[in-house]
């Protein structure tokens, strides 16, 4: 346990933020333990908790909240960075990460019966957030002065390229994509609770999605871009049908093409929502049995959607197919191996695609030229190849809602992609040479020349990858 609270106060009055972090953090992690080992009312765990308590009135009294956050690899607490490997910290923070939390803050005015609450919740079995979150639960039980969930990016630069996200994409088709992904979580809140699922939102989103196609591919792709707001899962999912639609959509598909396409897709991955939470958000390697079982979910997709009314005969195809791999090096293995599906090869292209892009317990996110490069590579063997150059092409080298640093030093965002350039995109720009916030609304295109000479005015130097930051804490 945690040394005695009163002990250190006496011994140093003036012991400063980073000092009590340091051993806050090592009662936290005992009053943890100690709740997983004993009943509440156990004296063990009783004097756990009031040590953790007196800890946390201390730093209170010092600052309006205590932060914890998950850095990369570093942990960094009330603004101090802390060993990880600190003892009594580690089951903790081990538990911190399956839940997929990055960030935790104790605010002034936390009483015991609210730390006793969120201790409780934090021994839960990780497979209980699968489809929530902890906030969400703290909220259900009352806890208002502790708050969790994934770092919130401060960077102003980053904030304006999700404004830009939204002011590209408009009310209407982010209002639509925000209700796509809870009918996902809806689903698998269902299947959680042997419920069956219904097809009706999923098919009216896949009907917009296939019109706005047709209409014009940048506002739904650049949507794609923001995933910092839902759990991955269902981000993933809906990403992949909208990926999946502009794909068949761009090889000149016909409605009724785009439609089935688009919701097959959307389905591709439902067995996943069977997997236990703690497989889904492990941050390191997969056990064999572990992996195996997430092997299994293209079949319990399948069993799914056959006892799911409406659904099409392309979604049961689509969810066993793709991740067999265009020279059918993947799962599940077929004894006498046949040529996949269209729509099965476009959706194991976005899910590649959408997975790399997206920064997961286990691993960081690939810039965009890094993903296309993959793709590239493997293009005839674990890819279609005319489907992938096809794709490439599609997406462009720095695709819609990618933030990108010229030569003259401005930075902008990608808000287009030119069909006859991939690398040279139509951008918005975000700052100008000097560094400063362009406010106004200023729009380039990478295409153009200098009037003297005929040389491009312009020229991408490559994406930048927003660095999330904890909020200040002490």
């Amino acid at each position: 346990m945690a040394g005695d609270p009163k002990s250190v106060a006496e011994s140093d009055p003036g012991a400063d933020v980073a000092g009590l972090s340091a051993v806050t953090l090592r009662a936290l992690g005992a009053a943890v333990l100690h709740r997983r080992m004993y009943p509440p009312e156990h004296p063990i765990a009783s004097r756990a908790l009031t040590s953790l308590s007196l800890y946390l009135e201390r730093l209170l009294s010092r600052v309006e909240e205590w932060r914890l956050a998950l850095v990369g690899s570093k942990l960094m607490a009330g603004g101090h960075p802390i060993d990880e490997g600190a003892e009594g910290s580690l089951p903790f923070l081990d538990g911190l990460k399956a839940r997929g939390i990055e960030t935790i803050a104790f605010k002034r005015g936390l009483d015991v019966e609210e730390l006793r609450r969120f201790i409780s919740l934090m021994i839960l079995d990780p497979k209980w957030f699968a489809g929530t979150s902890l906030q969400d639960l703290m909220a259900k039980e009352g806890i208002r002065s502790i708050e969790a969930g994934r770092l919130v990016l401060d960077d102003p630069v980053e904030a304006d390229r999700v404004k830009v996200v939204r002011d590209e994409t408009g009310p209407e088709l982010s209002e639509a994509y925000d209700n796509a992904l809870a009918f996902i979580e809806e689903a698998a809140g269902a299947l959680h609770e042997g419920r069956r699922i219904s097809m009706e939102d999923a098919e009216s989103f896949v009907r917009l999605v296939a019109s706005q196609m047709q209409q014009d591919r940048s506002p739904f792709l650049i949507l794609t871009a923001l995933k910092a707001h839902h759990a991955y899962t269902f981000t993933h999912i809906i990403n992949v049908c909208i990926l999946t639609v502009a794909q068949i959509e761009a090889l000149g598909g016909a409605p009724q093409a785009l439609r089935e396409f688009g919701l097959a897709s959307m389905m591709h991955d439902i067995g996943k929502t069977l997997l236990p939470g703690e497989i889904l958000s492990k941050p390191g390697k997969l056990t064999p049995e572990e992996f195996a079982l997430v092997q299994r979910h293209p079949q319990d997709g399948v069993h799914i959607l056959r006892e799911t009314p409406g659904v099409p005969d392309l979604a049961l195809i689509v969810a066993l197919e793709h991740h067999m791999r265009y020279n059918h090096g993947g799962y599940p293995h077929r004894r006498h191996p046949r040529p996949l599906h269209p729509c099965s090869l476009m959706t194991n292209l976005a899910d590649t695609y959408d997975a790399m892009r997206s920064r997961r317990a286990y691993q960081e996110e690939f810039p965009p030229e890094k993903v296309a490069a993959v793709i590239s590579e493997r293009a005839g063997t674990d890819y279609h190849p005319q489907l992938s150059l096809a794709f490439l092409q599609l997406m462009g080298a720095y695709p819609p809602g990618t933030r990108v640093r010229l030569d003259t030093g401005e930075e902008g965002v990608v808000v287009r992609v030119n069909p006859g350039n991939p690398y040279r995109p139509v951008i918005r720009m975000l700052r100008d040479s000097s560094g400063g916030l362009v406010r106004r609304l200023e729009i380039v295109d990478l295409m153009d020349k200098e009037k003297v000479g005929g040389h491009f005015a312009r020229n991408v130097l490559g994406s930048i990858k927003s660095q999330p930051r904890p909020q200040p804490g002490g």
